[in-house]
C-alpha cells in the first residue's frame, strides 16, 4: 500500500504543477454555468437543459471528461520520457502504478463535482432559485462515481496505447462527442431514434440518473422520473467501467512487461 500511496503522492504533484488541472479541471465547471445561464437569461428562461437543476448533472458528467484527458497526458508522457520505464526495475507491480494513477484520478474527480456543486449553489442565490437538498448532492456524487471511475481508467488506458502526441487529439474528439452523445446540452429526448442509440452509452443515462435525482425537467416539459429508461441506463453504465477497468490493467502489464 506505501508504494501505490507514494506513487499517488508523486502523480499528485506533477498534476498540480500543470496548469490544465486550474484551466479545464477547476475553472471550467464555473465558466460552464455562468455561460449557460447568460444564454437561458437572453432566451427567457424557456430552455429547460440550461436550469440549474438540469444543468448540474451534465456538467459533472462532462467534467469527468478532463480528468481522463489530464491522466492520459501523464501516463503517456511518463512513458515517453521513460520515467516509468526506470521504475519497471523497482518492485513495484503494475496493478501499483494503475491504482496510484487511479487514486490522483479520484481525488481531481472528487473536487472537481464539489466545485460544481458549489458553483450551482452559489449562481442559485444569485438567480434566487431554489437548489437540491444535502441529501440530495450525497446522492447525486454517489451516483455519478461510476463514470467518474470509467473516465479515469480510460484516460490510464489512452496513456497506455498512445503517445503524448496522439493521447490529446483523441481525448479532444471522445470530449466533443460525450458532449452530443450525453444530452449536456441539446434535447435528444425529442430526437426519437438518435436518443435510443444514446441509451446504449453510458453518457446519457448517467446524466439522465442525475437529472431525476435533481427533478429536473427535459424539452418536452416532462419531470425526470426513475423510469425504465433510468434503470436500464445503469447496464451500459456497469458494462462500460468494467470494461474500462479490466483493458486498463491488461494493456498496461502487457507494455511494461514488453518494455521492460
Amino acid at each position: 500500500m506505501n508504494k501505490i500511496l507514494n506513487f499517488s503522492k508523486r502523480n499528485l504533484k506533477e498534476i498540480l504543477r500543470d496548469p490544465i488541472i486550474y484551466i479545464f479541471c477547476l475553472g471550467f465547471p464555473l465558466v460552464m454555468f455562468i455561460l449557460f445561464q447568460i444564454i437561458n437569461k437572453y432566451t427567457g428562461g424557456n430552455t429547460p437543459m440550461f436550469e440549474i437543476d438540469s444543468l448540474l448533472p451534465a456538467i459533472i458528467m462532462f467534467s469527468f471528461t478532463f480528468v481522463m484527458l489530464t491522466l492520459a497526458l501523464m501516463v503517456s508522457k511518463d512513458r515517453q520520457t521513460f520515467f516509468l520505464k526506470r521504475l519497471y526495475s523497482s518492485p513495484m507491480k503494475s496493478y501499483h502504478f494503475i491504482l496510484g494513477y487511479f487514486f490522483v484520478g479520484l481525488i481531481i474527480g472528487i473536487s472537481q463535482t464539489i466545485i460544481c456543486i458549489v458553483s450551482g449553489f452559489v449562481i442559485s442565490l444569485i438567480s434566487n432559485v431554489s437548489f437540491i437538498s444535502f441529501a440530495e448532492i450525497i446522492l447525486l456524487i454517489i451516483t455519478q462515481l461510476p463514470m467518474l471511475i470509467t473516465n479515469v481508467f480510460l484516460g490510464i488506458l489512452i496513456g497506455t496505447l498512445f503517445n503524448d502526441k496522439t493521447a490529446p487529439g483523441i481525448c479532444s474528439a471522445f470530449i466533443s462527442l460525450v458532449g452530443i452523445l450525453g444530452g449536456c446540452w441539446m434535447p435528444v429526448e425529442a430526437m426519437g431514434k438518435f436518443e435510443l442509440f444514446c441509451r446504449f452509452l453510458p453518457f446519457y443515462p448517467s446524466v439522465y440518473i442525475g437529472r431525476v435525482i435533481t427533478s429536473a425537467q427535459n424539452s418536452l416539459g416532462i419531470t425526470y422520473a426513475f423510469d425504465r429508461i433510468a434503470i436500464l441506463g445503469l447496464i451500459p453504465i456497469a458494462l462500460f467501467m468494467i470494461a474500462n477497468i479490466i483493458l486498463s490493467f491488461i494493456l498496461f502489464k502487457k507494455n511494461m512487461i514488453s518494455d521492460k
